[in-house]
């Protein structure tokens, strides 16, 4: 019997221009419009609680939030297409049917926006022409502007709280923000890109103009950040230039955090598409069958629209003319979420990370830790708040440190090359940034002398170039001051109260939380890699070495399961137990407990288990030993669990994207895991139910309330809750 096939890949299908969002909502059960207050109600609460809102219910509940009203604080002369017209330049347009940019200038394609949007309202309509400006930066026009009136808290790049004019800039309840001698705020930062040096921070406040028919596909925010987009301008359908317009706006359907592992299931096995490639645009019928809840907004001048951090979303954009501008922030909450999920997502599809989230982390704590040096009481509320972040910082500076610390068991280390960190190095394969430690090839440099640098993620996965091994390590902060900086900023932390035994408990010297780690750290893993993997001469490729090292495993080909011829094994190689295949050692995961050996691309596709997950365990216990093995043998035991695969993997071809002088030695990405998957199409939706009752009853533990006070436990943390936001 042959493997199932590739599920349906949905086609694109544009938004009928007549759509009527209100008796869509009204008749779909997992449709409903997202919640919105008037920016006006800002001026009848004190900041500080418009704050807390946008922390509990964007950022740590997960919903989307709308704000409007704020088009009678816009200036209309400058927030126009005449002023743009005047004032604008030349640009990229995206032609979204060819996927390429087209050069043409600010004016000439506002003066189309007409001409373009017409053929769509048509009685036959044409649809050969999709041209957005998306992605142009802001006018700073526009952003000193909008500076005075948005919140400065959900503005772009914030480093602390500043006078502003807009709603709610008049009401506090917080004593005067303390200064320091420089004039900086003793406070924490909206927006953590902001401590970063200036050459090093991501410009992300850009502005997108379209009309009818453009849209931006279903993604979620770059390295799990906060979105923020408001319209600023749209055509009212009046005659412009002797033309007349469409009423503009913009549909958003939108969902919640704690759906996003449901939603990519579902784009997966009911759609066909990787959400994490950001290339699809859902249709109409799929968001009205999916199995998770929908948020709808039509986004109107004045809107501003708050995106929760890892929520899927995609817009499409409706009449003549829609003008937005769109930013991201970065909290010490998304950091959390970057670091634990949307950089390895981020990593397996070869997406750039551009708001290199490490050397967030390590300023940040360096900023934070002047500020509180010349803080003169840690009872002012603000800095309390900057103190509460500075530990959460503290404990992800930590996980990063312990994850590039070398082991003792290779002296050999200690020649690694230094360079000056200067946030420009990028993995040659992921594209991710690299903070501090990686391994590079010189043996495999181009002719501009561009060397091949891994991020040491990607070479546990099995990523490198084609020598594979006898990388060389090279660091961009001598180890000695990170370490310094650990232990500087640790006893920062237990300064605060020194007689609290539980305090110093949860910040413990270097070496103790290393020794409490309990497994290899992945720098560990890369030495013991390099030790175990062949070298391949990059001059001789078809060396008996070469043969050995770069094919990617046989259990990774799409054949049907059948028996088959396998070689004799001989020194250094094993058997895999699923698919009976004989590979060198160095590819196969060998069980503490009974010796039995998985290839990793087996135990990555049938068993949810990266690599890493065998690698960083020193007694390692294989799917047979802890009775989940789905293999045909181990079934017949009636005490078996056979593991179904969590997640649906459709497989993405990275060499259209990673440096071509890469190879993958241990599990080839660009294959999927669907031979893995029970075929019937019910299971699909079953699995999607389960996928469901797990992520619920994950928030119900996460949202206990705590019967000690009046505080709320939201993704493992205590935070203070105002009682007038827990019915929100």
């Amino acid at each position: 019997m042959a493997p199932p096939g590739p599920p349906p890949r949905a086609i694109f299908e544009p938004f009928p221009t007549h759509l009527d969002l209100k008796e869509l909502v009204e008749t779909t059960e997992n449709l409903v419009f997202a919640m919105r207050i008037k920016c006006e109600s800002l001026d009848e609460q004190p900041r500080e609680v418009f704050d807390k809102l946008v922390l509990y219910y964007v950022v740590l509940m997960g919903y989307p939030l709308v704000i409007e009203g704020f088009q009678e604080h816009l200036d209309k002369r400058l927030f126009s297409s005449k002023w743009l017209q005047q004032n604008g330049r030349s640009e990229q347009v995206r032609d979204l049917i060819h996927g390429v940019n087209v050069p043409m200038s600010t004016s000439h394609y506002l003066k189309s926006l007409a001409k373009l949007s017409r053929p769509i309202f048509s009685s036959n309509p044409r649809t050969d022409q999709r041209l957005y400006l998306k992605d142009m930066d802001c006018p700073p026009e526009w952003q000193r502007s909008l500076e005075q009136i948005i919140p400065p808290s959900c503005f772009y790049l914030n480093d602390g709280p500043k006078p502003y004019n807009g709603p709610g800039s008049h009401f506090t309840c917080l004593p005067e923000h303390l200064v320091n001698p420089e004039g900086e705020s003793i406070a924490k930062s909206g927006d953590l890109m902001s401590c970063l040096p200036e050459e090093m921070r991501a410009q992300n406040l850009m502005c997108y103009i379209g009309p009818e028919g453009t849209y931006t596909p279903a993604h979620q925010e770059m390295c799990a950040s906060l979105g923020h987009n408001i319209m600023v301008e749209a055509s009212d359908g009046s005659v412009e230039n002797g033309e007349p317009t469409q009423p503009g706006s913009s549909v958003w359907f939108m969902t919640e955090t704690k759906e996003r592992k449901i939603v990519s299931d579902y784009w997966a096995s009911q759609l066909g598409h990787n959400i994490d490639l950001e290339d699809h645009f859902a249709q109409l019928n799929a968001w009205v069958n999916a199995p998770f809840k929908a948020y709808v907004v039509e986004q109107r001048p004045g809107d501003l629209i708050l995106v929760p951090p890892l929520a899927a979303h995609q817009v499409w954009n409706r009449g003549t003319r829609t003008m937005k501008v769109a930013w991201n922030r970065t909290t010490v909450e998304t950091l959390k979420m970057a670091m634990n999920e949307a950089l390895p997502h981020a990593r397996m599809v070869c997406r750039d990370e551009q708001y290199k989230n490490k050397a967030i982390v390590f300023y940040a704590l360096e900023r934070y830790s002047r500020l509180l040096r010349a803080a003169p009481t840690a009872d002012h509320p603000t800095v309390q708040q900057l103190w509460e972040d500075f530990e959460k910082l503290f404990l992800i500076f930590t996980e990063i440190l312990l994850s590039e610390t070398l082991s003792s068991k290779f002296p050999g280390e200690k020649g690694i090359e230094y360079i000056k960190f200067d946030s420009n190095v990028t993995c040659s394969y992921c594209r991710c940034n690299i903070f501090n430690r990686f391994l590079t090839c010189s043996s495999c440099a181009t002719g501009g002398d561009d060397p091949y640098d891994i991020c040491l993620d990607c070479y546990v996965l099995g990523r490198s170039c084609h020598c594979v091994s006898r990388l060389k390590w090279v660091e961009q902060f001598p180890w000695k001051l990170l370490r310094e900086r650990h232990d500087t900023w640790r006893r920062q932390l237990i300064s605060l109260n020194k007689d609290d035994k539980d305090r110093k408990a949860r910040f413990p010297v270097f070496a103790v939380a290393r020794a409490q780690l309990g497994r290899k750290s992945v720098a560990e893993i890369c030495q013991e890699q390099l030790a175990t993997r062949p070298w391949v001469d990059p001059n001789n490729p078809t060396s008996k070495q070469s043969r050995s090292a770069t094919p990617p495993s046989r259990a990774d080909d799409e054949q049907p399961r059948k028996k088959r011829k396998t070689s004799k094994k001989g020194a250094g190689t094993g058997s895999c137990h699923m698919c009976r295949n004989v590979e060198p050692s160095w590819k196969l995961a060998s069980c503490s407990s009974c010796q039995l050996k998985y290839c990793y691309a087996i135990l990555y596709r049938a068993f949810d288990t990266p690599p890493q997950e065998a690698m960083e365990r020193s007694h390692w216990l294989c799917p047979r030993c802890r009775k989940v093995c789905n293999c045909t043998a181990c079934q017949k035991d009636p005490t078996m669990r056979p593991h179904e695969p969590r997640r649906v993997l459709l497989g993405h071809d990275t060499r259209k994207i990673a440096d071509p002088r890469s190879v993958e030695s241990l599990v080839t990405l660009r294959l999927p895991n669907l031979k893995w998957l029970p075929s019937p199409e019910e299971n699909s939706q079953r699995r999607l139910e389960q996928r469901r009752d797990i992520e619920e009853e994950r928030k119900k533990t996460m949202q206990q309330v705590s019967l000690n006070g009046n505080q709320e436990l939201v993704n493992g943390d205590y935070i203070p809750v105002d009682p007038a936001l827990i019915g929100a």
